[in-house]
């Protein structure tokens, strides 16, 4: 399942790469295909076990905010 994560406090490559770090080696089956620093979102494929409350923590434990999440249609 493809999703977009809604980010807020993103200022830099390294906030970049510090959250694919934390969304694909934190959490199990997740893979990140974009992350826009100027969008302030990325998009992601998830498992169907990976929880919206999973992705919210990883994030959050950044110190940026998440301010959404969207299914994205494919």
């Amino acid at each position: 399942m493809k999703k977009r994560l809604f980010i807020e406090g993103m200022h830099c490559v390294n906030c970049v790469k510090g959250l694919e770090a934390a969304l694909t080696e934190d959490i199990d089956g997740v893979k990140v295909d974009v992350i826009s620093l100027e969008g302030n979102y990325a998009d992601i494929d998830v498992d169907n076990g990976v929880t919206d409350e999973a992705l919210r923590i990883a994030v959050e434990e950044l110190e940026f905010k998440l301010v959404g999440i969207e299914e994205i249609i494919v």
